[in-house]
This record gives structure tokens, sequence and C-alpha cells, in this order.
């Protein structure tokens, strides 16, 4: 009976809408743990395998990390036509109901192989095994929250061995945060693993009292979630997992597994060469400008030179004659090329060089267009035939199938991003920076920045969990007046060291932590600086004649911002912006579905609407004059729809799900019970 119950318990995961594809997966699941012999009983093993699958494999990491995920943060701005226009994938979320359900179903397995235990444990094992049952509790909270924050509702009385039934977001998330509290408090750090043990733990090689300060972080983030959906709730969540311990709050606690080369589950997510993984508007945005650190110092000193022809040359030189001063410039202007219908303040401009000014770690997560003398592996795909892009685009007419070029743009060394939003239409065809090229494929490979090299290779840690956002946490609680033992300015200020140690820029951090200047959407580093931005006068090039002329730059209302609908004083510089603006830009590029869920909770950092020359048809409310007035919560993607293989074989469980969802609708735009407009 035990064993059916085992059985039944782990098939939960998998099954909660039939969701198979394949005898295989059913084979493997009824291949029940306690019914083998030898090494296979081994508890641990179970939670190794729900923390290799969570790494991705290529084929889910690109089509739910790198596709959904980064596009729906706003990192990659790549599938900006896709993910934040409201398309749906079927298929896709398919993929994940069933990949995260198996990274579920392994911890599980895990914590039930120790709570009905097969055999007699050996004297270390009766000490060890009650500690990897609380390691594989809160790592199987990590994974519910990856599926509750993407789909919403989920089932929990899975966990119990019996048929699953759906809870709502708000009993899933009193769960998560019970199951965190107990399982900290009865870990036992004086509980050392042995030498078999530690190499089957990827993440902290089971040491007790960093899996102890992982369960904390993770309380706070999933208690700070609830911030304005049961604030009661969480601040005494948050101030109770304060009380627990530190959490990680060093770089040597950051909660990450190694990645490996080739295909299989420790390939990293981002891995794929055809994936161009262009930088969006909303990064370029919150980037440029910003920090005080001259860009040329920075890739002077910190973007490696691989080029053998160019060793012992100073980067600087051949970046210091593309350098334009950022405060006083705004770039290229495009107005026959690109839609002006969106609120992104630098809607139809190109920035022709590089800036004087831009977050270092963002000059780490993205290689300059053209910059190969530094950059060998990327800035190519596949069907380049690995020939790198090209940095010059020509901007024509429409219609002209001759492609005068209205204008010629070399893109070598320049910061941009694509703006969110549909880009298949006829005038996007004539624009050689976004869908044209004479080359085939798209402008944009080549002539705007992409992610490194660093996040492609399969040679890095992917992180889970960093100490920079229990700093900021902590300083988003300091902010908000709950007791969590430091103020919100030293959190804020210590959230960003951390992240510039973890990217090995530290002596940068002194000039960066004083700046004062605004970035393109009005936000500005130094603490004390909450002076709000105004209109300023910069200058602007004709992108087709060249002329110059003075302009008025206008950043965002802030009375019009999503935030606003959540903010007491609505705000472009404030003391929560600054935080939330750090977080988003110290967990890029591993953790865009954290930056998507601060999004849909605070409508910060400053997200664009996106932008069409035609309706969106998968965004009924967009329209080309919604930039006109504030923004709205149906102008952004919310969460993935249930995937129809949960409809088609548990109709009741379904119905059951979306039951919770507001206004019982199983859509992409409905916001989850702990987002704006959700409750």
């Amino acid at each position: 009976m035990k064993t059916n119950k085992l059985i039944m318990s782990a098939m939960m995961a998998l099954t909660l809408g039939g969701v198979m594809t394949s005898c295989n997966d059913f084979d493997d699941i009824n291949n029940s743990p306690l019914t083998t012999g030898g090494d296979k009983i081994k508890p641990y093993y179970s939670l190794l395998s729900s923390i290799k699958g969570a790494q991705m494999d290529p084929y889910i990491g690109e089509r739910l990390f790198v596709i959904e995920w980064a596009s729906a943060a706003r990192q990659d701005g790549e599938d900006g036509y896709n993910t934040s226009i409201g398309k749906t994938n079927d298929g896709w979320y398919g993929d994940a109901f069933r990949y995260i359900s198996n990274w579920m179903r392994d911890a599980n397995t895990c914590i039930r192989l120790i709570e009905e235990p097969q055999g007699t444990w050996t004297a270390h094992e009766k000490d060890f095994y009650p500690n990897l049952k609380q390691m594989a509790r809160i790592w199987r909270v990590q994974m519910m929250a990856q599926f509750v924050d993407n789909f919403g509702p989920a089932p929990l009385n899975g966990f119990q061995g019996v048929n699953p039934e759906f809870s709502s977001e708000k009993d899933v998330y009193y769960w998560m945060l019970a199951e965190l509290a107990d399982a900290v408090s009865n870990i036992n750090t004086e509980v050392a693993p042995n030498d078999d043990e530690k190499k089957n733990d990827p993440v902290f090689a089971f040491d007790a009292a960093k899996w102890k300060n992982y369960g904390i972080s993770l309380r706070m983030r999933l208690a700070m979630r609830l911030s304005e959906a049961d604030p009661t709730k969480a601040q005494s969540e948050f101030e109770a997992a304060v009380a627990q311990g530190s959490g990680i709050k060093t770089v040597d606690g950051t909660a990450a597994v190694q990645e490996y080369d080739g295909w299989s589950d420790w390939s990293g997510p981002m891995s794929r060469s055809w994936d161009i993984q262009s930088m969006s508007a909303t990064m370029a945005n919150l980037t440029t400008n910003f920090g005080g650190t001259a860009s040329v110092d920075a890739l002077a000193k910190y973007v490696k030179n691989t080029n053998k022809e160019e060793e012992g040359k100073e980067n600087e030189n051949r970046y210091a004659e593309h350098v334009k001063d950022a405060s006083t410039y705004l770039g290229l202007k495009f107005d026959q090329h690109w839609e002006p219908n969106t609120d992104n303040p630098t809607k139809q401009l190109f920035f022709d060089g590089l800036p004087s000014k831009v977050d270092p770690r963002a000059l780490l997560y993205y290689f300059l267009p053209g910059d190969y003398k530094n950059r060998t592996q990327t800035g190519y795909v596949a069907y380049f035939t690995n020939a790198k892009a090209p940095q010059v685009e020509k901007l024509w007419a429409k219609d002209d199938q001759n492609k005068t070029a209205l204008a010629t743009v070399d893109a070598t060394y320049c910061w941009n991003g694509l703006t969110a939003g549909y880009s298949g239409d006829e005038k996007a065809t004539t624009n050689g920076l976004v869908s044209g090229s004479d080359l085939g494929g798209y402008g944009y490979i080549g002539t705007y920045p992409a992610l490194a090299d660093e996040y492609r290779n399969s040679k890095n840690k992917r992180f889970f969990f960093g100490p920079w956002e229990t700093y900021f946490l902590l300083a988003e609680a300091a902010e908000r007046g709950w007791n969590v033992g430091t103020t919100a300015e030293a959190a804020y200020y210590a959230g960003i060291k951390s992240s510039f140690e973890y990217n090995g820029i530290e002596d940068l951090y002194d000039a960066y932590i004083a700046s004062e200047d605004y970035n393109r959407v009005g936000t500005s580093v130094k603490w004390s600086h909450t002076t709000e931005p105004t209109a300023t006068s910069m200058t602007v090039k004709n992108g087709y004649t060249g002329a110059e002329e003075t302009v008025t730059y206008e950043y965002p209302k802030a009375a019009n911002t999503l935030y606003a609908k959540v903010a007491q004083t609505p705000a472009l510089n404030d003391h929560l912006t600054k935080i939330i603006t750090q977080l988003y830009i110290a967990n890029t590029p591993y953790l865009p579905q954290e930056n998507w869920s601060n999004h849909r909770r605070l409508g910060l950092p400053f997200w664009e609407i996106p932008t069409s020359t035609m309706s969106i048809t998968d965004m009924k409310d967009w329209t080309k004059d919604s930039y006109k007035s504030a923004q709205s919560i149906s102008l952004f993607v919310q969460r993935f729809k249930y995937p129809s293989s949960l409809s088609s074989s548990d109709a009741a469980g379904y119905e059951k799900a979306v039951s919770f969802l507001k206004g019982g609708v199983d859509s992409n735009l409905t916001p989850l019970w702990w987002a704006i407009g959700g409750h």
C-alpha cells in the first residue's frame, strides 16, 4: 500500500492533466524507487534528478527560458514580437507544464523515500537523511513557485498520495511559506555529508548551513511576492524569515549549478547558437547613462581581448572614437521606419555610437555589435554559415523592390535595444535594423547588442538565488517599514556591492553609487538622490539627412506608469524604483522569471507598451492610441495559459483551476492573485 501511495505521489506532478508524451515517460514514473535494488534507493539521487532537470536541457531551455521567460521579462528583445504581445504556444506551455511537474515529482520522491524508508539506515544516514528531507522540501518549494508563478492555481494534495486537486494561488503560497519555515527550522547545521553524498548535490554539496540560508532567502522572496495582495501576511512571513537567520548574503553562498557543454540537462539554458538573444529596448533604456563609470574604462578593463591579432593593443583605443555623450545626445531618428505608437521614450531612435556611460554589468551581459576582436564565438547564427554578422544595414522605402537605401547605418559598437511589439508588418520589412537585411534573415543580427559568450558557452554557473537579491529584498522590506534589522539604504548599497563582486567589478562600485545621472527612464543610482527628472534639451540627428536638431526629451510620465497603480506617490526615481531597478539588472540574465514577477507585482522597472503598425490580435485592449493613456495590466503578459492537454484529459481539474483565476478566464493576460489587478 505504501508503495502504491508513492507511485501515485510520484506521478502526481506529471499527470496533473495527463501531460505525458511517450510510453517511456509512463514507464519511468511507474518504476518505483521502493521496488528497485542497489544504489537506486538512495534518496538524494531523486533530488539530484530534480536539480539536474531544472537546469533545463536545450529543448526546454530555448522554449521556456529564452523564448518565454526572457522575453516576458524584457531581457531578450528578439522575441518581443511574440511573447510580449500576448501570443500563446500551447505546445510550449505543455512542455513547461510537464517539465516543471517532473522536477517537483523527483523532489517529492526524495522526501517520500525518507518518510517511508525501505531497509535499514546506517548511523550516518540516520543523521543525514532527516537533513536531506528538509533540503528536498526547500527545493520542492522552488519548483512549485516556478509552476504557480507561470500558470497560477496548482495542486497541493498530490503530495499526500491522492488524486490531485487544484488549490488557489493564495493557498499554494501559504503552503509554500509554511513548508519553508518548517524545513529551515528542522535543518541541523552540525550534520555533515560524506564524500559520496557531496558529489550528488551540485548546488551546495549538502552544506546544511548554506541550504538553511537558501530556505530563508527563498521565504523572503515568496513573502515579498504578497506585498500588494496580502500585505499583513507578507510582513509577518518576511520578518519571521529574518528571525530564522541571515539568508544568502555572500557570493560563495549563491545557489548556483555548474553548466556543461553539449546536449543534456546540464547544458546552459541560453546555449543555442541560433537564438540571437538581442538586447531589448527596456534593458537599453535602464542601463544607458546609468552609473558613474565611463564605458570605455569598463570595457578596457573587464572585456577580455581574445583576438590574436589584437593582443597587446589597449581596448580603449578602438572604442574611444565611437563614444558619444549619452547625457546630451539621443542618436539618429528614423520616423519613416519606426512607429511612434509606444510610450518608449527612445522610440524611433538609434544610438549610433557607444554611450559615454553604461551600467558596467550590462557591458558584460551583452557584447557590442562588431566587437569580434573581443568576442569570437557569438555574433553569428547557423544560417550565416558561421560568418560574423554585418554591422552595416540599409533602410529602404516601402514597396521599393530595388531597395534603394534611404539611409545606411554602421552599427559598430552601438548600444540599442529592440522595442517590444509586432515587427513583421510592411513598415518593418523595409527596416534593415529590425526585419529586413540584404543578406537575408533579420537585420538586428550584428546590429544590436546580444547575449555574451559567457552565458552561451555552458561554462558558467547558472544561479537560482544570489546574495544581492537577499539584500534588495531587505531594502524593500525596510523601505516598507518592516522590522528587518537594517536600513533600506544600507541594504540597497549592500545589494549593489554584492552584484558588483559577483561580476568581478568591485573597483567600479564607489563611482557607480555616487552617480546622480538619470538613465533613459528617469532613474539614478545614488540613494539620496530622489529628485524627479524633468524634460531636458538634447541633440538628435535626422537618420536620413544627418541634420542635427535640438529636441525636448520627455521621460515617461510617472502618473501613467503601471507602478502608479500601487504607488502612493507615482515616481520615476523614488527608493522602491531604485531597488527594483537594481534587482532587475543584477538578476540578469539567469532569473528572468523573477524579473517578470517583480514587474507583474509592482510595475517596476518601467517597461514600454508594445508598438505595431497593425492591430495586435492577441492583446485585445491594445490600440494604436494606447500609449497616449495610462499603462494597463492588459498590455503586459501576466501568465501562461494551461495547456490543452490538461483540459482534454482532466476537464474537472481544469475547470477547478480556472475558477480560481480572476474572472474565471484562462488567458495570458489574466493577472495572478498576487499581481497588480489580480486581487
